[in-house]
């Protein structure tokens, strides 16, 4: 089961969830390039490891999630 947002009726869908955690990390990598820097520092950084796996599982599991929303909407 997936979490809720806020109000909404049904869980957050797999993909929303993903784009978010990624939009997030793709603006601080962009607008806070210092920040962005300490937080994938592996030697000094506690997020580095979970950050370096968020974003190898992204690779893995992002195309699925994309491919399953595809076919879910296609009317083929």
């Amino acid at each position: 089961m997936f979490p809720k947002l806020g109000d909404v009726g049904g869980p957050v869908h797999p993909l929303l969830a993903w784009w978010a955690i990624l939009f997030g990390l793709s603006i601080l990598a962009c607008y806070e390039p210092e920040s962005w820097a300490g937080v994938i520092d592996i030697d000094d950084s506690s997020a580095a490891n979970a950050v370096e796996h968020l974003l190898e599982e992204a690779i893995v599991v992002i195309p699925h999630l994309a491919l399953r929303a595809i076919n879910t909407v296609s009317v083929c």
